[in-house]
């Protein structure tokens, strides 16, 4: 079947409109190596930050979250450990940075698109995971809730958070650093006991079965983050 002239200019405005709002929706940054996907709705909107594994880039992330979360509405922000402020070897948990560093990184996504402060939340996967771990006490300040999958540490100090975040961790009792992770597990139900905890241990299960855990879960933990709010006034 041929199309018409008019048909055929019809289809290609269409797709090239369709290519300008993909563009316009996802876009590198704000930092280096960074990626950030907005909603078309100019609404204060959630916002879900991402952190990669060892070795790996936030690409990995954002195509692994963002097509599911932007169709919830959320802000994606994909972080790269940053070389420029001392991460060298592409893993968070070595960096082992100042949280200060992703706090203006995420006021300059929301210079992008209006945030909802009582919404913000924050998975790390692997390394990513172990750094959330490490640093939790200062990370919840800034996060109604945080996913760690397939990683996870204790903090060096059993410093509490002033405002306990909502925790939700997925892992494997095959990863050959689980024992570490039931060492956070420890620290977030006694030492600093987190009243919404939801620790999940996947039997069997390695570090690449822990991946495909993460991409058959997304769904069930964006459903989870939905319902985290930190209260207005608490930080």
């Amino acid at each position: 079947m041929r199309l018409a002239p008019l048909a055929v200019c019809a289809l290609l405005l269409t797709t090239a409109r369709g290519a300008l709002a993909d563009e316009l929706r996802r876009t590198q940054g704000p930092c280096t190596g960074c990626l950030t996907s907005v909603p078309a709705d100019p609404a204060p909107a959630p916002l879900l930050v991402l952190l990669h594994g060892d070795g790996e880039s936030a690409q990995s992330m954002f195509d692994l979250w963002e097509p599911v979360a932007n169709k919830r509405g959320m802000v994606v922000f994909a972080a790269s450990c940053p070389r420029d402020a001392g991460c060298t070897a592409g893993s968070w948990w070595k960096w082992n940075g100042d949280p200060a560093w992703l706090r203006a990184q995420t006021t300059r996504v929301g210079a992008m698109h209006a945030v909802d402060p009582a919404r913000t939340w924050i998975v790390g996967w692997s390394g990513g995971g172990t750094y959330l771990g490490w640093r939790t006490p200062e990370i919840e300040r800034d996060y109604a809730a945080i996913v760690i999958d397939g990683g996870g540490a204790r903090p060096a100090l059993d410093v509490c958070a002033a405002t306990p975040s909502a925790v939700y961790f997925l892992g494997g009792d095959r990863n050959p650093f689980h024992e570490l992770t039931e060492g956070l597990h420890a620290y977030y139900a006694t030492v600093c006991p987190h009243p919404d905890l939801s620790w999940t241990v996947l039997k069997g299960a390695d570090h690449p079965a822990e991946r495909i855990a993460m991409a058959t879960h997304r769904e069930s933990i964006l459903e989870w983050l939905s319902m985290r709010r930190r209260a207005p006034g608490r930080s």
